[in-house]
């Protein structure tokens, strides 16, 4: 029987305490705490078999190591009498196993409530301190129940001082714990600071009730037999440590793992995936990370000169055009894998498989051939990773991020920079997912957060600058989100490009959300005749020209079109005033409307806009101050825009890949080739006969010029690496000074015609040089 403040029915026995049982209930605790912590740190959601893995194995940690094996190990501190084995304490079964469970059953329900958002809320972090205290203070009275051969009395101070204690304590450490983990700043070493915290919750709590217990009148009848001793009791305890330091000592070695492939990814060609949620959140990892997957350990180009992956190389561009098409990825890739794993010359010529000295590496004729496959394969295994399907796996970042290698402490001695770069890089696949997404994706282990709290972890653990990571994180989000093509509409745009030293051009393409290119959105939905012939006067005219004869007299003659000239004035006004006035004393006018690729909405009826062009060739020191807007290699851009145009993209890469992957040198069984070519071709044919079926069915307008407009049916069969197009003679303009109009455009096997090509063309077409009209005497524009 145990009471508060009891008569005494006898002298109390005298209690003496060992040290060495009070230092070790301590250290217990530590690890059940700390291990609880960590297990905490690894919840992503409330919903989920993995997350609810965690809060019960959490509970259990902290329920059955941090306070259930502390007590009794605290408890064979104490000593009775002289120590004689025969008035020692003795436990019942029944109160003992209650004492487990109850803290458990408490423990979870105070994780539960206390959650896995980012901020828990002050009230949450009261409600699970106070019940963690409760289930402290329970578990140690319940426990007290237990002791079979001697009845207890407590002094009530020591009982409130205890409870005040037990809940102060445990608030305090989840307070810093969950303060820490929103601000994405609990490392290890926080969590063993919290965890030192909240066991000095239990141990403070337990030897204050323990010093204001007595220990009266003596049962004699109580025997061992059917009792727990204080050694099996020590023995239970031990073995529940040592489980709990097991699972310390199995997360230290996933971070050691962890951080050894970190390194090696640092100096390898490495797939990514950015999904963010609907709030612009970007998923990780537990411990900041973003699943991660090795494509080969360098590429190696057929010269030295080519090893580099740069974003104009053909296997990116190759790449890019895969991931918006993983529909038909997906079925070649079990015969991409086993081509890899069988075919012993593919897998000499792996980096990862056999090291390759330079010699070498100067001539690797298939080493494209086999990027693809390694690229693809990676793919799907990185989509089995985060548990999505292939083809939610998103689009390509069109940018490729340089990873740098730490140095070592002697390099860093001797003065040497820090870090040295150029190791290693990173493609990124990206995508925005839904809110039922997010919230599956929570539930399998990932967390979301923003990222101001992951960019400087994630820098220093993929060993990429925090400013430059920052940088492309916003624009992956802004990526996955706009897809970069144009509304639906009528819109008036710029096309400025310019040379590169490498004999490529770059042209000026729009940041964030919107359109692709610097552009104004018209009110005007479709062109009539009578706008188009009204444009037609502003052939070769540059951006002041036109708006200067947009507000003369001349074109106020025109019927009925008065609200489209003033939305031509408002769009070029918009336009011009977001550009270098050079450039818009340059850019020159075409009347002829370009069809490009739209999104999709629910105002919009087609697939297809308007664009009204300016163009321009710069020269090679042209820039841009306006942040808005970036120069992208021509060649990326075009593909794409090539992308977004829907089937014709995916008949050629359909045919690119029944015709180059699966019947290259590299022989495979004849089987799997036949079933995989079977379901592209099969995919092929329905294409084909849909577009057909739309071709014959799709009627023309004499009266407006809507996006319903086809796209051109011209077809580039086996386009090998390069588009060369040329002209006889180079092209001069006095505001441009001489240009060599050369380009090359890679766009891989199957190629067609694009907005991006006609717009191009236009830059060296000689109508986008007319002279003003006769009627309009031109100003002088500064």
């Amino acid at each position: 029987m145990s009471n508060v403040d009891a008569p005494a029915h006898g002298p109390p026995v005298a209690v003496s305490y060992v040290t060495g049982f009070i230092i070790l209930s301590y250290v217990v605790s530590m690890m059940g705490c700390t291990t609880t912590l960590e297990l905490l740190h690894r919840r992503t959601a409330r919903a989920g078999l993995y997350n609810w893995y965690l809060l019960l194995t959490s509970s259990i940690s902290m329920g059955g190591v941090g306070i259930w094996c502390m007590h009794f190990i605290g408890n064979r501190a104490i000593v009775l009498g002289s120590g004689e084995s025969g008035i020692q304490i003795l436990y019942s079964m029944t109160f003992t196993g209650v004492s487990f469970v109850l803290p458990v059953i408490v423990l979870l329900a105070a994780f539960y409530v206390i959650g896995t958002s980012e901020k828990a809320g002050y009230i949450r972090i009261i409600t699970g301190g106070l019940l963690t205290g409760s289930s402290v203070c329970g578990m140690h009275y319940i426990g007290q129940l237990g002791i079979a051969n001697y009845q207890c009395s407590y002094r009530s101070a020591t009982v409130v001082g205890s409870a005040v204690i037990a809940v102060f304590a445990s608030t305090t450490a989840l307070s810093i714990f969950f303060r820490w983990r929103a601000t994405w700043t609990d490392s290890w070493w926080r969590r063993g600071v919290c965890g030192c915290l909240l066991a000095a919750a239990v141990s403070g709590m337990h030897w204050t009730a323990a010093v204001g217990t007595s220990y009266r009148n003596l049962d004699e009848s109580v025997k061992k037999g059917g009792q727990l001793s204080r050694t099996q009791t020590v023995i239970i305890c031990a073995v529940m440590a040592c489980a709990a330091c097991g699972v310390l000592s199995a997360c230290a070695i996933v971070a050691g793992g962890n951080r050894r492939k970190l390194r090696a990814q640092a100096q390898q060609l490495v797939l990514s995936c950015a999904f963010f949620d609907p709030e612009g959140r970007i998923m990780v990892t537990p411990h900041a990370l973003l699943p991660s997957r090795k494509i080969v350990d360098r590429y190696i180009g057929r010269t030295f000169n080519d090893d580099d992956l740069t974003r104009t190389h053909p296997a990116f561009l190759w790449a890019v055009r895969a991931s918006r098409n993983w529909k038909l990825v997906k079925d070649v890739v079990p015969l991409m894998r086993g081509r890899i794993e069988s075919d012993e010359t593919g897998m000499a010529e792996y980096p990862s498989k056999e090291i390759i000295s330079e010699q070498e590496t100067e001539l690797q004729p298939q080493f494209d051939d086999l990027f693809k496959r390694h690229f693809c394969v990676t793919a799907q295994d990185l989509a089995d990773e985060v548990r999505q399907p292939l083809h939610e796996m998103g689009m390509l970042y069109d940018h490729i991020v340089a990873t740098s290698t730490p140095s070592s402490r002697f390099s860093r001695a001797m003065g040497y920079s820090r870090i040295r770069t150029g190791k290693g890089q990173l493609l990124f696949t990206v995508r925005q997912l839904k809110k039922q997404e997010a919230n599956r994706m929570a539930a399998a282990g990932f967390r979301f957060t923003t990222l101001a709290n992951v960019t400087p972890i994630l820098s220093r653990r993929i060993h990429v600058p925090a400013t430059t990571l920052g940088t492309h994180l916003q624009d992956m989000r802004d990526y996955a989100s706009s897809h970069r093509i144009f509304e639906p509409g009528v819109h008036l745009i710029s096309f400025i490009m310019r040379p590169t030293i490498h004999d490529h051009f770059e042209v000026l393409t729009a940041k964030g959300a919107g359109n692709p290119l610097p552009s104004s959105t018209l009110s005007t939905k479709r062109l009539q005749i009578n706008h188009l012939e009204m444009i037609a006067q502003m052939e070769g005219w540059t951006m002041p020209e036109c708006l200067n004869w947009l507000k003369s007299d001349s074109a106020k003659t025109y019927k009925d079109v008065d609200e489209f000239r003033e939305q031509l004035v408002q769009a070029i006004t918009a336009l011009s005033s977001s550009l270098p006035p050079d450039m818009n004393l340059a850019s020159k006018f075409s009347a002829r409307p370009l069809i490009a690729p739209c999104r999709i909405n629910r105002i919009s009826d087609g697939q297809n806009c308007i664009l009204l062009p300016f163009c321009v060739v710069g020269s090679l020191d042209t820039q841009i101050s306006n942040p808005d807007y970036a120069f992208t290699p021509l060649r990326l851009f075009r593909v794409q825009q090539q992308t977004n145009d829907g089937h014709s993209e995916s008949d050629g890469f359909a045919k690119e890949l029944s015709e180059e992957l699966l019947y290259s040198k590299i022989q495979s069984s004849p089987s799997t080739d036949s079933d995989v070519t079977d379901s592209i071709r099969s995919k092929l044919h329905f294409w084909n006969s849909r577009k057909h079926f739309d071709t014959t069915n799709k009627g023309g307008s004499q009266e407006s010029l809507t996006e319903h407009a086809l796209a051109p049916e011209i077809m580039v069969r086996r386009e090998v690496k390069v588009d060369v197009a040329k002209l006889a003679e180079p092209t001069f303009d006095p505001s441009l000074g001489t240009h060599a109009s050369q380009t090359t455009v890679v766009a891989g096997e199957m190629s067609f015609n694009t907005y991006v090509d006609e717009l191009y063309n236009l830059c060296y077409s000689p109508g986008v040089r007319l002279r003003p009209h006769p009627g309009f005497h031109r100003k002088s524009v500064r």
